[in-house]
């Protein structure tokens, strides 16, 4: 079977009905009819997704761009600015796996109302692979050996090797989007343009002005392939504290709040007159991540004494009041190929963290504190402030390490902070941890070469842990040159085998979006992708 025709993991949306929806004006909900403000904890550092990370090179990139193909609410591949994904059997992708075809709709603008072609897709792909650019990553695009623009309306593919992923990968959110090449072919590197600031895409919105510190306003884009959204002015504010938000939405300040980072929330969102909360799972986890070239957590033995010794089901039902669940957390690593056997949840085991412990040479010292070689088991846990919830499962992983005779040295960032790159001072793209507590979204392939290659260790890519273990390097390499779901899938559990065996992070939960939104906006819906992959359609009615 051919890997688009997989159903992504049981993915399913719930719309949560809220009581005492009490009628609401458009004007108290915060907006008129063609006006939508709407709040979120993180600031991106620039407007080009492709210098940008995770959820908010996505998120820009939905709002501002087109890909090639997208995941819609049913965990459908599906065509955007190409009319369909290329599959083998529509003659998309040949037989050896090493070309793949796109067709692209004809009459694509760009906001500035110049046309999209082809060849804008080839220098989007040729502009993520100039090594003077600072992307973020290459995963994907390195696999490129050629792009071709056919014709103005045919896109080719010419691969290394075979590569499965790179359907999700290649101008596809889980990457970048296609930018403009007659805005950005004539400089030699997109690094610091004015361009990254108020950027010119071919997707739904476009910048008005970017007010750093407080808000991005955008206006529809008049040349969107599907037509004009019916929201012509839309605002997104940058409010870091989640209580701040609320009460924004309270008071008629906003109609919607984007990616709700705190789940201890989740109560007082399903309990909000007016809004409706979606709650949907993503290809994405919640995780403590060790460094494994650390002195201390490179040792298997010292990371499964940390992960057994945390009750990690206890710790998610208290901290994050049922909007998530501990369980199969792995299905938000590896998606459709997750094995539960394989890749089962970690059991809470002190006896065993000891007995690991002890076996590492760590042995019980003054005030209960382990030493080895004269040096204290004393680590730093890093994760990110004004989250509560963050607060205080970071806080509490702290106190079951006290437990088993290891001190836990907490440090909080803001949110820009805490995911910023390397070359802004990132602490986890850095490296400046031991323990990250750290909430990441793998993609939308089960393939996890970008979490775990040794030639993604940053700044080359998102493997966090900075894991580098030729045998894991083997499998992924095995299961990404397959386009046979099946024949991924068993590949797939060998990998988690081992993945689970070396344990570079523990994972606390698949990862759900929350957003709020006024309940007189109609549309939105939720993909692997986020809730902006549909911006285009949303549309605002009066309150009856």
């Amino acid at each position: 079977m051919d890997l688009i025709a997989i159903r992504v993991f049981g993915f399913t949306l719930a719309i949560l009905p809220l009581a005492s929806c009490a009628s609401l004006s458009a004007s108290h909900s915060g907006v008129a009819l063609d006006s939508l403000a709407i709040v979120q904890q993180r600031e991106p550092t620039s407007l080009n997704p492709a210098l940008e990370n995770g959820v908010s090179s996505t998120e820009w990139g939905e709002l501002f761009f087109q890909y090639l193909v997208k995941y819609d609410d049913r965990g459908r591949l599906v065509g955007d600015a190409a009319i369909a994904a290329p599959t083998v059997e529509n003659g998309g992708i040949s037989r050896d796996g090493l070309t793949l075809v796109y067709h692209l709709r004809k009459g694509l603008r760009f906001a500035d109302g110049h046309p999209l072609t082809a060849q804008d897709c080839v220098w989007s792909i040729d502009a993520i692979n100039n090594p003077n650019n600072n992307v973020q990553s290459r995963f994907g695009y390195d696999i490129v050996a050629k792009a071709e623009a056919r014709d103005a309306y045919t896109l080719v593919l010419h691969l290394k090797h075979a590569f499965a992923p790179i359907l999700t990968a290649v101008l596809a959110p889980q990457g970048f989007p296609i930018l403009p090449k007659h805005l950005l072919a004539q400089y030699s590197d997109f690094n610091q343009l004015a361009y990254n600031s108020q950027p010119i895409g071919s997707g739904p919105y476009a910048v008005v002005h970017w007010s750093r510190g407080d808000s991005i306003e955008m206006r529809a884009n008049p040349y969107y392939f599907s037509g004009k959204p019916k929201i012509a002015r839309m605002v997104i504010r940058f409010v870091p504290d989640p209580q701040a938000s609320l009460n924004l939405l309270r008071s008629g300040e906003a109609g919607g709040f984007f990616n709700v980072p705190d789940y201890s929330e989740y109560a007082n969102l399903k309990a909000l007159a007016g809004y409706k909360l979606a709650n949907f799972p993503t290809g994405a986890v919640g995780s403590v991540i060790f460094n494994t070239q650390d002195p201390i957590t490179r040792d298997v033995r010292v990371r499964r004494a940390l992960a057994v010794a945390i009750d990690v089901p206890s710790v998610v039902s208290k901290s994050l009041h049922g909007a998530v669940s501990s369980r199969n957390a792995g299905r938000g690593l590896f998606g459709w190929a997750h094995d539960p056997v394989a890749f089962p949840d970690i059991q809470y085991d002190p006896s065993a963290a000891r007995r690991l412990l002890d076996a590492a040479g760590w042995r019980s010292g003054a005030g209960g504190i382990r030493h080895k070689e004269g040096r204290a088991l004393s680590l730093l846990l890093v994760f990110q402030a004004a989250t509560p919830s963050a607060t205080i499962i970071a806080q509490t992983i702290a106190q079951y390490e006290r437990a088993i005779g290891v001190e836990v040295l907490l440090k909080q960032y803001t949110a820009t902070q805490f995911s910023a790159p390397v070359n802004n001072g990132g602490p986890v793209y850095g490296g400046k941890f031991q323990m990250a507590l750290y909430g990441f979204i793998n993609g939308d392939d089960p393939d996890t070469t970008d979490q775990f290659a040794c030639a993604n260790v940053p700044p080359h890519g998102y493997n966090k842990s900075r894991i580098c273990d030729r045998r894991i390097d083997e499998l992924m390499r095995s299961g990404n040159t397959t386009y046979v779901a099946a024949e991924r899938k068993a590949i797939y559990t060998k990998l988690q085998r081992l993945v689970y065996e070396e344990l570079p992070l523990v994972l606390l939960y698949q990862r759900n979006e929350l957003d709020v939104f006024t309940d007189s906006l109609h549309g939105p819906t939720g993909s692997l992708d986020g809730v902006f992959w549909n911006v285009g359609t949303w549309s605002l009615a009066p309150k009856r």
